[in-house]
Parts: C-alpha cells; structure tokens; sequence
C-alpha cells in the first residue's frame, strides 16, 4: 500500500514505519535535490507500506 498523500519529516533517529513502527528501508533517495525527499518501505512482509520522508527545516528550528 502506498502512502504518497502525506509526507512525513527527517528525524535523527532510525525511519520507522507509520503503521507498524518497523524499521524501513529507502528505496529512493532524493536527498541530494532541493526537496531532500526519500521513499520508505516498510520491511515487514505483512506491511510493505510505502511513504514519502521530506527534510523540514524550519521543523527542525
């Protein structure tokens, strides 16, 4: 299932999964672009959600 309506922000720790609350894995990294975004998914075999992880700099602040 993909998840590409909302985006969630960078942390310092681990990404973990929205849902479940596994770790994931990147299966795009964009982070080099102006946007920094990166697409997750989840590595639990019965999850496999998808989502969109964008740095948030004035989150950060």
């Amino acid at each position: 299932m993909n998840s590409f309506s909302e985006i969630y922000i960078y942390s310092d720790q681990p990404t973990t999964c929205p849902n479940c609350g596994l770790r994931t894995e990147i299966i795009i990294d964009l982070s080099h672009t102006m946007d920094q975004t990166q697409f997750h998914k989840c590595e639990s075999v019965g999850c496999n959600f998808e989502f969109v992880v964008q740095n948030d700099i004035d989150f950060a602040k």
